[in-house]
């Protein structure tokens, strides 16, 4: 029979293990989605980027509201493609200059290489 003391250590132990990982499995298990976000830079007029600006508005909005969190943003465009270095605000999305011409073939590239992606362009409907 074990001493006392060393099994109430080994209790203690124990105790703290299986709460230590049901920790680590909820927050596994509460986290939010990622997302990566496509956005086509190509020429847009104002009237059609201000809805793909609000998408990104609402996105962002469910990142601090912990909804959802924006892995990556990628810029299309007809020159090629660009990873911003950390989620640009909507501010920053709203102020950005569109350019040049759509490419379908750089847009398909993006897509194929971010699976699920949320695209946001002003080419082919709706954000």
């Amino acid at each position: 029979m074990p001493n006392p003391n060393q099994r109430l250590m080994r209790n203690l132990g124990l105790g703290w293990l299986a709460f230590l990982g049901l920790g680590l499995g909820l927050r596994h298990w509460l986290m939010p989605p990622t997302i990566t976000v496509i956005i086509d830079r190509s020429y847009c007029a104002p009237s059609q980027w201000q809805p793909l600006a609000a998408a990104y508005a609402d996105l962002y909005e469910q990142q601090t509201q912990q909804r959802l969190k924006i892995d990556q943003v990628i810029y299309v465009s007809d020159l090629g493609q660009e990873v911003a270095p950390t989620p640009p605000t909507p501010d920053e999305v709203r102020q950005l200059s569109t350019f040049g011409r759509f490419n379908p073939a750089q847009m398909e590239r993006a897509k194929q290489a971010q699976p699920g992606a949320r695209v946001l362009s002003c080419q082919g409907g709706p954000p």
